[in-house]
């Protein structure tokens, strides 16, 4: 008798699934290619006394340079890569496939994470209700489809040959490589110059809060062999893997925006992007159940 790893996903999913892949291109298609002058050129006195650059265009008018070229970064990546992986994991988690289940629930967690940011971070804009729709959809989709999995089986979905040492170990080196450096901006009163004219770091919050904690807690289960490890790790690696894209991205936009970007961020976050793309490959190479 053949294990079932995974649920039939709910049909409410698939609805869920679809509204979130249309709105999110919207509204990152309006970001990208609607860009008329608003306040181009306006510069802004921040409470802490520093003197920074409005962004003028778009929805992001409001915003600092640099906050808004990195959500246009961010916008390049969930229009040509999250959009069409999302439809494309739908897609394969309709045919009874684990490999569908795993991306379908890695790229939602993307989603979610990226929304939850547009909701908190930057300057309200026009889109704020639609961030939010986002928000609450790929939150409801997220968790249906984690609770979708058969959690006690998780062990037998992968072949024994999964490097189990090396995938827990590269993802808890991510967790601290990224926690260092948020933490790094944290310091007074330098951080004031990350903060700009904003109220607080809502990056730093949900990264050093809860997906940091996440990634490694997923890592530390898979080199003790447990079920949460096995279950965890695909989808920790989907979204260490977003993530890492969506920061090259930014990284890019900013340095052809002229903004100041670290010469460590130009290099670290490209070469581990390539790591984790290895450590994906892994993953899918290694699954027993394939169909």
């Amino acid at each position: 008798m053949k294990t079932v790893f995974v649920e039939e996903p709910n049909k409410k999913v698939y609805y869920l699934v679809v509204a979130i892949a249309v709105l999110s291109a919207i509204a990152a298609a309006v970001s990208l290619f609607y860009n008329p002058d608003v306040n181009v050129g306006q510069k802004v006195k921040t409470i802490s006394g520093q003197t920074i650059q409005l962004y003028g265009r778009g929805i992001y008018h409001n915003d600092s340079l640099s906050m808004a070229v990195q959500a246009k970064g961010q916008d390049l990546v969930t229009l040509f890569l999250g959009v069409p992986f999302l439809t494309y994991s739908l897609y394969l988690s309709g045919k009874d496939s684990l490999k569908g289940s795993f991306y379908l629930t890695g790229t939602l967690a993307y989603f979610l994470y990226s929304y939850t940011i547009y909701c908190f971070s930057g300057n309200l804009n026009s889109f704020f209700i639609i961030y939010v729709t986002i928000t609450g959809l790929s939150f409801f989709a997220f968790v249906s489809c984690m609770i979708s999995f058969n959690f006690g089986e998780m062990k037998e979905a992968f072949t024994t040959k999964l490097p189990i040492g090396y995938l827990g170990i590269s993802n808890i080196v991510f967790a601290l490589l990224i926690g260092m450096n948020w933490l790094s901006r944290l310091k007074a009163p330098a951080s004031y110059a990350y903060l700009e004219h904003y109220t607080t770091f809502p990056i730093q919050a949900i990264d050093l809060g809860f997906v940091l904690p996440a990634i490694i807690f997923s890592s530390v289960m898979l080199i003790r062999r447990q079920n949460w490890g096995y279950f965890l790790i695909p989808i920790m690696t989907m979204k260490i893997l977003t993530l890492l894209i969506a920061l090259d991205a930014m990284i890019l936009f900013m340095y052809l925006n002229k903004v100041e970007v670290s010469l460590i961020e130009i290099i670290i976050f490209p070469l581990y992007t390539l790591i984790v793309i290895f450590n994906f490959y892994l993953i899918q190479k290694n699954l027993n159940y394939k169909s």
